[in-house]
């Protein structure tokens, strides 16, 4: 069996970040990235935007969308341009719900209602229906399972059911056999919980209750599709439990790597 082997391109173009998001404009030739934030907790996301034509990186605008992170991105093919939806504004939350376009020279502001303000959502593009596709994503310690697609013009809820509340998950269109395919992800809860501490000091005895808050978090590895009408599990055995990964559609087949 040949083995394909990974080749850095370059190491020039946007500064180092995480949380930003890329999508492919196939009728540019070019992968847009947007946003992003330094590794730095409380850090001010980044608002630049950048194509990359396979062989180098250029900075097309830097005005557009609020600087962000954890937001969705997806290109759709019947408008040639890139949907922008939501993410985080800062470091500490500031939860977005603005929708914008970009039709390869600048971005527009559609739309700034429709779903509820989150980042950590999945959005793809469904070439049979025309319609862009968002999954869950969340606002802090709230989690959402709620299922929108957006037409060019405004958001419609559409299936409340399917897989769980999570966040950072992953999807693409698998347009062979029309299909949004969804992998994996995290939920993250917080709770009070009261615990018996024995005092301390020289003449203290016995012990005193103080409420601490849990934070738990929960990574998934189930697989999902969506047909536009009904989500399907399909499978939960494959790769491990994971959220934060690369995933992507081939033509034949979904592609998944850390």
């Amino acid at each position: 069996m040949s083995h394909l082997l990974w080749t850095q391109k370059q190491d020039v173009g946007p500064s180092a970040r995480t949380s930003s998001a890329m999508a492919f404009d196939s009728t540019k030739n070019r992968t847009l990235l947007f946003g992003g934030t330094v590794g730095s907790t409380g850090a001010m996301p980044m608002s630049d935007t950048w194509e990359w034509d396979g062989d180098n990186w250029t900075q097309v605008a830097d005005i557009g969308p609020l600087g962000r992170s954890d937001h969705g991105q997806a290109y759709d093919s019947a408008r040639n341009g890139i949907v922008l939806f939501g993410g985080a504004s800062s470091g500490g939350g500031g939860y977005l719900n603005d929708t914008w376009e970009w039709d390869g020279v600048e971005w527009t502001q559609i739309e700034d209602t429709g779903p509820a303000p989150r980042n950590g959502m999945g959005m793809c593009f469904d070439s049979k229906r025309g319609l862009t596709v968002m999954f869950g994503g969340g606002a802090g310690y709230t989690q959402f399972n709620d299922t929108w697609t957006w037409d060019g013009a405004s958001w419609t809820q559409e299936d409340d059911g399917g897989p769980g509340a999570r966040v950072y998950h992953r999807m693409d269109y698998d347009s062979a056999r029309n299909r949004v395919v969804l992998f994996g992800g995290m939920s993250v809860t917080q709770k009070q919980i009261q615990v018996q501490v024995r005092n301390t000091g020289l003449f203290s005895t016995g012990y005193h209750t103080e409420t601490q808050i849990v934070n738990s978090s929960q990574y998934f590895n189930d697989t999902w599709e969506y047909d536009g009408t009904t989500w399907t599990r399909v499978e939960d055995t494959g790769p491990a439990p994971r959220s934060s990964f690369g995933f992507a559609y081939s033509g034949s087949v979904m592609l998944l790597f850390g």
